[in-house]
């Protein structure tokens, strides 16, 4: 039985790192901005449906019409169990990583998308809330 894991939070706030620790502990297949690349979807749904499991790591699933829309389309296989950890909605600390990554910098308008997402965000009613670590 497949399992797909949601992986929520600001950009900055290590869905990223997560995701590759879950890739290697598990061997999940990893999908990211999943919602920015249309193409992706099928590729997901044909993963769990071959019974892998994978993870997706989307800053645009903090809000609920875009995750609800992507659950709803997943809902359709049979036995697929879902599961969804968030990271808090802690603007502060997400910036302050998005500023002092590595050799990143603030390429793709991180900051500013944080600021528009952060006041938007909301928890799933059953997701494992983790604090955001500064790097």
């Amino acid at each position: 039985m497949a399992k797909v894991t949601f992986i929520l939070g600001l950009c900055g706030s290590g869905k990223t790192y997560l995701a590759e620790q879950l890739k290697n502990e598990t061997g999940a297949e990893v999908f990211e901005n999943l919602l920015s690349d249309g193409s992706r979807l099928p590729a997901l749904v044909e993963c769990l449906r071959d019974g892998k499991d994978c993870v997706v790591d989307e800053v645009r699933f903090c809000l609920p019409a875009y995750r609800n829309e992507i659950v709803q389309h997943l809902s359709r296989i049979i036995g697929l169990k879902m599961r969804c950890i968030c990271y808090e909605n802690d603007l502060e600390s997400a910036n302050w990583n998005v500023i002092h990554r590595k050799n990143k910098g603030d390429p793709e308008g991180h900051l500013e998308m944080n600021l528009r997402l952060h006041s938007e965000y909301e928890y799933p009613r059953d997701a494992e809330i983790i604090p955001i670590r500064r790097i």
